[in-house]
């Protein structure tokens, strides 16, 4: 089994979940075109060069403490100027979105995953690598990031008047967030203030002000937005969905299955020279070795008398190859294991074949695959061979994505990587701790929640109960993954990716049941990562196949909704300025380049 290829199957797997839950939600479409600034030429004499001198001395004095970037307007917006520090802020939340994103598919799936899934190399300067626009022209990265600044922080403007005059305020939810954002930045201080470290992260004149003041538009468009969409699910009804999800109900049912991957070695197109059977049939000979292997793999298991799922898991144990730095992975129960996943997942990353076996349907329309079917499957550029074991029959999820919050004291030796449950499969080196020594971690989460709950029965602050509980996660937590986010987890289903006794905490019936808990339920629980305190946030209203049929049938009405907001504002309703836009660039690029 390929750790990396199940990874990778699984970031798919969240990558079309963030899909389906952002179609609705993506910014205006924009047209722009793109004005240069316009120059003005004048004749400077007597006097006037005696204040042009004492204007370019107190020029000199400002620019060195960043005012100008404050003043400067780097860029006109339906008529209205904004600072070159803002633009720079949008320029280096663009970068940032971009190089993030792509650190993680390295850091998750191996050195080069990064560049091939966004096509940004993280070695190298904006300026020195080349993207393509909307028209499909080749342009350099670092003039993508300003034009996709410009163009965003048109959208966010443009939302956020139109909020504003529909009295949209700021949530206690997003004022939550937003004081996230700026502790987690709090997190690296180090000797300096946070303007001082906003504006080596974002650029000159971005001090905490500013920044504050862009994170609020955008929470504020974001609310406005989605009750824009809100409005538009409100003209579907539930039988609307049902008829989408009867129509092919394939596309939203999960399956579950386990399996066992062999990478194809052989560089030959058959193994007939191999075989040196005279008698083997055509077809027999076209096999891969591989193939010939995954064969025997299922007669093995199919051997024992009532297998079943730990017959199969005994069997990857007995081909598996123990000289392998992956082998120890397959002594745990989720190596093999593989829940909840769609039809396009499957058919993407294992192959259109396996999804068409694990979803074939009978002339009546009902799924056929049982637990314990198997069958082995080829990739299409034969790289890989799966076994595939059905766990059973495909299934509407009817479990509604939780939130919760959570605080780890972490028992010893433990990998930083796993610690919230996510990745199972992560090797954590054993340590025995005595009874004693368990108790003084529990001990510790106790006086956590004894904390919790003594300000929630003392205070009088009116403080959110879920909020001081993400200040204390912030704080405390030894969850690395999310201890910035105050210990949140979003959107959390249960499909095994976090440990048993996490997933049953939160889903109170257990698995494949739906949400029970109460909001704002806590309590602790002991799992092989340490004692976590827990917080449960709340679930959606509907679960996550229904609100994917919701989100297809509201996308092109959202889309129409975005053009007639588009219509308010012409083609000449943004008037970039080009110097400034390069200084922009400039300083932004030498930000980035002493980093790399």
């Amino acid at each position: 089994m390929d750790k990396n290829e199940r990874e990778a199957l699984e970031a798919y797997r969240q990558e079309r979940k963030a899909r389906i839950a952002k179609q609705t939600k993506s910014n205006a479409k924009k047209s722009n075109s793109h004005q240069q600034a316009k120059s003005v030429t004048g004749k400077v004499v007597g006097a006037v060069i005696a204040v042009a001198v004492v204007v370019a001395m107190l020029a000199g004095i400002l620019s060195f403490f960043a005012v100008p970037e404050k003043l400067t307007k780097a860029v006109v917006i339906d008529g209205k100027g904004y600072s070159m520090s803002e633009v720079s802020c949008y320029y280096m939340q663009m970068y940032n979105n971009v190089t993030q994103t792509a650190r993680s598919y390295d850091s998750n799936y191996g050195e080069g995953y990064g560049k091939m899934l966004t096509g940004y190399d993280v070695s190298l300067s904006p300026a020195d690598q080349k993207t393509k626009d909307a028209d499909g022209k080749e342009i350099p990265w670092d003039e993508y990031f300003m034009n996709q600044a410009i163009e965003t922080m048109a959208s966010i403007k443009r939302y956020y008047n139109a909020a504003v005059e529909a009295g949209v305020e700021l949530t206690p939810d997003a004022e939550t967030q937003i004081e996230e954002t700026l502790n987690s930045y709090k997190t690296y201080l180090g000797n300096y203030s946070l303007s001082s470290f906003l504006e080596m992260q974002f650029g000159k004149g971005v001090n905490e002000k500013l920044f504050r003041k862009v994170l609020e538009e955008q929470q504020i468009v974001t609310i406005y937005q989605t009750q824009m969409q809100d409005g538009l699910k409100a003209n579907y009804s539930a039988e609307d969905v049902d008829k989408i999800y009867a129509e092919d109900k394939s596309k939203y049912d999960v399956v579950g299955f386990r399996w066992y991957t062999i990478k194809v070695e052989s560089k030959t197109d058959t193994a007939e020279a191999e075989s040196g059977a005279e008698d083997t049939s055509e077809a027999e000979a076209a096999k891969l070795p591989e193939e010939v292997e995954a064969q025997k793999f299922i007669d093995a298991v199919k051997a024992e008398a009532n297998y079943n799922e730990e017959t199969f898991k005994k069997v990857v144990l007995d081909f598996a190859d123990k000289d392998d730095e992956a082998y120890s992975e397959y002594k745990q129960d989720g190596a093999t294991l593989l829940q909840k996943i769609d039809k396009e997942t499957i058919e993407t990353n294992v192959s259109k074949d396996a999804s068409a076996w694990l979803y074939e349907t009978n002339d009546e329309g009902n799924y056929v695959r049982q637990a314990g079917d198997m069958k082995y499957f080829v990739n299409s550029d034969k790289t890989t061979v799966y076994v595939i074991y059905a766990i059973g029959t495909p299934f509407k999820d009817e479990t509604k994505p939780a939130d919760v919050r959570h605080i780890l004291v972490k028992f010893p030796e433990t990998t930083t990587e796993a610690v919230s449950g996510e990745d199972v499969s992560a090797e954590a080196e054993e340590v025995t701790l005595s009874a004693e020594e368990k108790a003084e971690y529990e001990s510790e989460a106790n006086s956590i929640l004894d904390d919790y709950n003594k300000y929630i029965e003392e205070t009088m602050s009116g403080v959110d109960d879920e909020q001081y509980f993400g200040e204390l996660a912030s704080k405390l937590s030894d969850d690395t993954g999310s201890q910035s986010a105050g210990g949140l987890i979003e959107n959390m289903i249960n499909d095994g990716r976090y440990v048993p006794e996490f997933e049953d905490w939160v889903f109170a019936e257990g698995k494949y049941e739906g949400e029970k808990r109460a909001n704002g339920s806590t309590g602790i629980i002991e799992t092989e990562y340490g004692y976590h305190i827990m917080f449960y946030v709340g679930a959606d209203e509907n679960p996550e196949w229904y609100e994917t049929i919701l989100s297809d049938l509201v996308a092109e009405d959202w889309e129409a909704e975005q053009t007639e907001f588009d219509k308010q504002f012409g083609e000449d309703a943004i008037e970039r300025k080009e110097k400034i836009e390069k200084k922009i660039r400039k300083e932004c690029l030498e930000k980035i380049e002493m980093s790399l």
